[in-house]
């Protein structure tokens, strides 16, 4: 039933079943308690329609608006009891008390109106057959011209099957003990939740509870039994019932009033979420909301597989035998957290459900600065391994020229000055011959260097050219193998070729490798080369290592380098480069 249709069904539908208890009694010379008990009676059922009405518009999704509709309705249906037409007072005196196990279902579904344990579903379905069961089988021992001693006021009761009043006052001890037992049930009910309740949970709830424990032990314990004999009873009777039985109504809006300000204050702290740091303010103000200042959060810990306080200590979850329960707040998931709060709260699941959608929140939302922040740093060392690795190999580079073909070109300097000085044929051709081998060294020298720095076949003839001529000069049988198509990107096949010339000098040098397998492929949009010896592995990549430079090289052209080396099965190093880095074709 949609918004709009409601008030105008429950409108239409309370006039009539007012028009059917006011036309039904003989009126002005109904019943002996007059017209004032009449009205007070009538207030009490609108009361309660009116309340239904608000609830259900209010939390259209839940059961308590409808079940405080429909016992209105029921108690005003109950007033044709009091009519002189015999389909209307059957029909009155048959559901004259079952507004109280409706009464009952709210009670224990509040907020929702709905049963969530078994128990609770069996004892109200029992109520709902006892209370029905009990008044027609007295009913059918009911004869109210009898009872009451004059007909004037009497319609005749269409169930009666026997009139005898010593079996209907057998009837009414019976089920009136009955009926008292379900009342104190529901009473205990309620003071057990209320002494196991949170602080949050009895100040939500507390104006239903009152209402409830005095509504059953006031109707059920001074009226019950009057009202289902006669429909009539000692006025001041009638009065108090009538009192104790409206407050119920109003109990009911105040609850779900004090309930959304509860969870309003959730809401509240899931916006500052946003802008507030997960600390001790976001705690208190969860601790504020729930009215539980012992609740805790804790956050997960993939390394050390546990959950952290604020001060970083491992904690264990609590037990079943503990006064404290515990939420594992989730992403995706994947555990960002725990949630340990008092036990009670469990009463409070939509309330609970929007703290832990807070905390969840906020646990990520740490996470990922967290995250955010490593990333940061390791980009920043990583720049400073560069910077450093650029500066080893200038400085490298310097002292392999000053060494080398240095001094081989300040030999030949030196040689050819002799000969120019020399007079002697022989001997200036013997400095000649000296001076020039010194500077064919010094060439060979200059092209290994260039060769280090960016080898001329990588630049004419691609990685494939550059890795085979890389396989022929080490000391150690290396197999090429070889699936890319085209050229990469020049940027791309430098640091791949790069990676593959330390990998090889790391396993001649270190692992005591046999066999080396080079594997060239493109997948999808990346160059993968993956590098395999047959060593004694345990190559790690450390900070500050060898490995630790080719990983650089590899991220910051959007790659990664892996590496798997266990003690004595070899190494691996697996090397994945964006094919769209840079520009393809000839290198720049």
């Amino acid at each position: 039933m949609s918004r709009r249709t409601l008030p105008a069904v429950v409108a239409v539908t309370t006039l009539l079943v007012v028009g059917v208890a006011v036309v039904s009694v003989d009126w002005p010379g109904g019943p002996p308690a007059g017209p004032a008990e009449l009205i007070a009676f009538l207030a009490v059922g609108v009361a309660f329609v009116a309340a239904g009405v608000v609830a259900w518009q209010s939390r259209p999704d839940d059961n308590t608006g409808r079940l405080m509709v429909l016992a209105g309705l029921l108690w005003l249906v109950k007033g044709g009891a009091a009519a002189r037409n015999p389909v209307v007072f059957t029909v009155g005196a048959a559901l004259t008390v079952m507004y109280l196990p409706v009464l009952i279902h709210v009670l224990l579904g509040f907020p929702t109106g709905r049963l969530t344990r078994r128990w609770e579903r069996w004892f109200v379905g029992g109520c709902y057959v006892y209370f029905l069961a009990s008044v027609l089988l007295d009913l059918m021992f009911y004869n109210p011209s009898v009872m009451i001693g004059t007909d004037r006021f009497t319609a005749p009761n269409l169930l009666l099957v026997r009139d005898d009043p010593t079996i209907f006052a057998a009837l009414q001890l019976v089920f009136g003990a009955v009926a008292i037992g379900i009342s104190v049930v529901v009473i205990g009910v309620l003071l057990a939740r209320w002494r196991s309740g949170s602080p949050a949970y009895r100040a939500a709830f507390a104006p239903l509870w009152i209402a409830g424990i005095l509504g059953f032990a006031t109707v059920i314990g001074t009226g019950l039994v009057t009202a289902r004999s006669s429909g009539v009873g000692n006025v001041w009777t009638a009065y108090v019932g009538y009192l104790a039985t409206a407050l119920f109504p109003i109990a009911v809006l105040v609850g779900l009033w004090r309930y959304r300000v509860a969870r309003g204050a959730v809401s509240d702290v899931m916006v500052e979420v946003g802008a507030a740091p997960l600390g001790e303010e976001f705690v208190h103000a969860l601790r504020k909301a729930l009215r539980d200042p012992g609740l805790v959060l804790w956050s997960w810990s993939p390394r050390s597989n546990s959950y952290l306080d604020a001060h970083g200590d491992p904690q264990r979850l609590p037990g079943g035998g503990d006064p404290r329960a515990a939420t594992v707040l989730e992403r995706d998931g994947v555990p960002v957290g725990a949630l340990v709060y008092d036990r009670s709260l469990r009463h409070q699941p939509q309330l609970l459900a929007a703290v832990r959608s807070a905390a969840t929140l906020a646990l990520d939302n740490q996470r990922l600065q967290f995250e955010l922040q490593a990333q940061l740093a390791e980009v920043r060392r990583s720049r400073e391994r560069i910077v450093a690795a650029g500066d080893a190999q200038r400085r490298r580079l310097e002292r392999n020229l000053h060494d080398g073909a240095q001094q081989r070109l300040v030999a030949a300097t030196i040689l050819l000055r002799r000969a120019q000085r020399t007079s002697q044929p022989e001997r200036k051709q013997e400095l000649l011959t000296e001076g020039t081998a010194e500077l064919d060294s010094a060439l060979v020298e200059l092209r290994e260097l260039a060769r280090g720095v960016y080898p001329p076949v990588l630049q004419e003839h691609g990685l494939a050219a550059a890795l085979t001529a890389l396989a022929e000069r080490a000391p150690l049988p290396v197999e090429i193998v070889d699936t890319l198509t085209g050229r990469a990107p020049a940027s791309i096949e430098l640091a791949a070729y790069f990676i593959a010339a330390e990998a090889v000098a790391n396993a001649t040098k270190h692992s005591g490798a046999t066999h080396i397998e080079i594997d060239l492929r493109r997948d999808g949009g990346m160059l993968r080369m993956v590098v395999t010896d047959d060593g004694c592995g345990g190559a790690t990549l450390t900070a500050g290592g060898g490995l630790s430079g080719l990983s650089d090289r590899a991220a910051a052209l959007g790659g990664v380098l892996g590496v798997h080396s266990p003690p004595g099965g070899g190494t691996t190093l697996t090397l994945s480069l964006p094919l769209t880095a840079g520009t393809s074709g000839e290198p720049s």
